[in-house]
């Protein structure tokens, strides 16, 4: 089983349809997905070939009013394209592999979108950005191959094989909308429900907690964090941090026997879109990060175990300042910062001239990476939600500042 499919993991693989909810009710379906002669439902919406979703606008009137495209889900942006003519009627415009202006999106659950034909100079993103679900992206124009204004709308898998989001009796097997709504007519503007991150404790500036990522209270519903481009299938762990001040926060996560990973959230969103530092070292090596606190303002902690790892750990929490022992811990010297071990999320791929991307992204440490080819990933699914360990959560002695 592909590792982006381990259940009970909120991986984001349910698209909005691609417009603002302002606009939404301008757009119609102009031609679907071409399944050899017939749309997904059977029907003639289709033309010969045709790999996308075709959604019109009202002609260059609806174009020049400014119509909206957003994210089908929350990612990673791979590859943007801008600047190309965009009043194109003949079909075969130059740039953009076809494509013309674009965004073309990575999702954690192994998925890619493109939206194709923009508004030439509205592409409001660039590769290495985590949009949220419903992110504006663009406007609909008529660049690349384009006879008038539309939004061509494309999902491929990590593969690069083009999908039919619908499903169908000469469709899908499975809809890949959250709604996909009635034939000729559009899929809901509703993004998937990503439930917010709940901590399990609050820790505070001293604390070293010696617990294990499947500990109670920990959940496997978070997949996608913004730090990096890793899905994950958990279990996760989730804490908060409170200082007393503005300062410099260093964690660490040591005693590791799997591979386990450390984000910083700016709040219990969880949906991908509130990174504040990251650290993803591969395999069981340590994790540490660090950031700037501000008094009595929470940053939440995500520890979370990739593709379904288990591990006991010792969270440390460091703060710049001098400290004094007051109970049973270690030394009362703050721990060294970490690096944050967050990709950059940049990519040094470029669209070929018939394909705005050759190929797609490839395992590095894990998953994927922006950019590079998945062929011959042997990524496979976790070991499952299991582990022996009887978890005990303990504080050791909290040290305070002199």
């Amino acid at each position: 089983m592909p590792w982006w499919l381990v259940s009970g993991v909120a991986l984001g693989g349910g698209f909005r349809f691609p417009a603002s909810d302002a606009d939404h009710h301008h757009f119609y379906p102009t031609a679907y997905v071409d399944h050899g002669g017939v749309d997904w439902a059977c029907g003639g919406i289709r033309y010969s070939g045709h790999g996308g979703s075709d959604f019109g606008v009202g002609g260059f009137d609806g174009m020049y009013a400014g119509r909206e495209v957003v994210a089908a889900a929350m990612g990673t942006v791979l590859y943007t394209n801008d600047g190309e003519f965009d009043e194109c009627t003949t079909g075969d415009c130059s740039g953009g592999g076809g494509f013309g202006n674009y965004v073309w999106l990575q999702h954690p659950d192994g998925n890619q979108t493109i939206y194709g034909h923009l508004r030439q100079w509205t592409v409001a993103v660039s590769p290495g950005d985590t949009v949220a679900c419903g992110q504006f992206l663009g406007e609909v124009g008529s660049s690349g191959y384009s006879t008038g204004p539309h939004l061509h709308f494309e999902v491929r898998d990590g593969g690069g094989n083009k999908l039919d989001p619908f499903h169908g009796d000469c469709g899908s097997a499975s809809s890949l909308w959250v709604d996909q709504g009635v034939y000729d007519g559009l899929p809901a503007p509703v993004c998937e429900d990503v439930p917010a991150c709940a901590p399990i404790a609050t820790l505070t500036c001293g604390d070293v907690v010696d617990s294990a990522n499947d500990a109670d209270g920990a959940t496997s519903e978070h997949g996608f964090y913004g730090c990096a481009e890793w899905a994950y299938s958990g279990p996760e762990v989730v804490y908060q941090v409170i200082s007393s001040r503005d300062e410099t926060v260093s964690v660490t996560l040591t005693g590791l026997s799997a591979d386990l990973d450390l984000y910083a959230l700016a709040d219990t969103a969880c949906d991908g879109t509130g990174c504040v530092a990251g650290s993803d070292e591969g395999d069981a090596s340590d994790e540490a990060l660090s950031y700037t606190a501000t008094a009595g303002q929470p940053t939440v902690l995500v520890v979370d175990g990739y593709e379904g790892a288990v591990s006991a750990f010792r969270l440390t929490v460091s703060c710049e300042g001098v400290w004094e022992e007051e109970g049973p811990g270690e030394s009362g010297a703050p721990g060294d910062t970490g690096e944050d071990g967050a990709s950059d999320g940049t990519t040094d791929g470029t669209p070929g001239e018939e394909d705005p991307a050759e190929g797609g992204p490839r395992p590095g440490k894990k998953g994927f990476r922006l950019g590079e080819e998945v062929a011959g990933c042997g990524c496979q699914a976790g070991a499952g939600l299991t582990g022996g360990w009887w978890v005990v959560l303990l504080v050791w002695g909290r040290r305070r500042r002199a």
